[in-house]
């Protein structure tokens, strides 16, 4: 089994544990992976839908773990009960769904040692989330699959919420940022074009728009384009 893009970087970023519990799982690739490749003891692949978990037995039929991998059906962390797992994956959905779905097992999410999330949409939402519930964002990463761009999140629960941060950060991680994300330019770029569209379509509406908001989102155009510029982009 080879893994690219996204799932590979999730899997490179998934710490030595014991009990792995990946939500949303569809093929339960990653959670066979990381058991062949030893990076966990035992996995639970949880899926809302019957047809994906058919789809993950094949997995575990092809690879014999049976008695290493248990799948789960039920919606978000529903399946799986609090300190079972020290490492929660929340992969390929959106940001808004993540949220959701970690706010409604809060207390699963808090228990666990860390949490590895993938938003594929409205990741602005994931970051204050957060740092509102106290989790600190330990790490994050970039990586190309095929010519979409994806991020993942690494997070502790450290019972300690952050109440300030900048704008910018919601977008940008600070991790990427300190990191210096080979992909970080190409990140930002995207992000400058979505930000552009945004300000032309509040000036566009002008008797409509609220000036207040045209100046903060042109505020944030112009921090992520001085923060390409620094980067030399």
């Amino acid at each position: 089994m080879v893994l690219k893009g996204r799932l590979k970087l999730i899997y490179d970023m998934i710490p030595a544990c014991d009990i792995l519990a990946d939500i949303g799982t569809d093929h339960a690739l990653l959670p066979a992976y990381a058991l062949l490749h030893r990076r966990c003891r035992k996995a639970i692949a949880c899926d809302v839908k019957t047809g994906p978990l058919e789809r993950a037995m094949r997995t575990v039929k092809k690879y014999m773990l049976e008695d290493r991998m248990e799948l789960r059906l039920g919606s978000g962390l529903e399946p799986i009960s609090e300190h079972e797992s020290d490492v929660i994956i929340l992969a390929g959905m959106g940001g808004i769904l993540i949220t959701r779905l970690i706010q409604e097992s809060i207390n699963k999410a808090e228990a666990a040692n860390c949490l590895i999330l993938q938003p594929m949409t409205n990741q602005e939402l994931v970051r204050p989330f957060l740092w509102e519930r106290g989790f600190e964002i330990k790490d994050e990463r970039l990586t190309h699959e095929g010519d979409k761009l994806y991020q993942v999140i690494l997070a502790y629960y450290t019972g300690k919420p952050r109440t300030k941060w900048e704008k910018i950060n919601e977008i940008i991680g600070e991790k990427l940022i300190k990191n210096e994300d080979p992909l970080l330019k190409d990140w930002l770029k995207n992000h400058i074009k979505k930000q552009r569209r945004i300000v032309l379509g509040l000036k566009k509406a002008e008797a409509n728009a609220d000036r207040s908001q045209l100046s903060c989102e042109e505020k944030l155009l112009s921090e992520l384009t001085d923060l390409l510029h620094s980067l030399g982009g």
